[in-house]
């Protein structure tokens, strides 16, 4: 497996997709994925209103700024 980093992009001033998540990168391990990942933060309600309204998305209202998701190899 292979673990794709997505980037975290936040938009305060749209009223209809004001958060979202971009193809950024990709790691061979998944503690290399997590490491990065953890060490680039998080953004707040504070930051952007969708973090505080979305509970099904950011139940603590909090959105990393980089996620991380393992990502299978295809069989040929």
């Amino acid at each position: 497996m292979i673990y794709l980093i997505e980037k975290g992009w936040i938009d305060p001033m749209e009223n209809r997709k004001a958060d979202g998540y971009d193809p950024y990168a990709y790691a061979n391990t998944e503690e290399e994925a997590k490491k990065f990942c953890e060490s680039k933060g998080y953004w707040s309600a504070g930051d952007c209103w969708s973090i505080g309204i979305q509970p099904w998305n950011y139940p603590d209202k909090i959105m990393p700024k980089y996620r991380y998701k393992a990502l299978k190899h295809l069989k040929e």
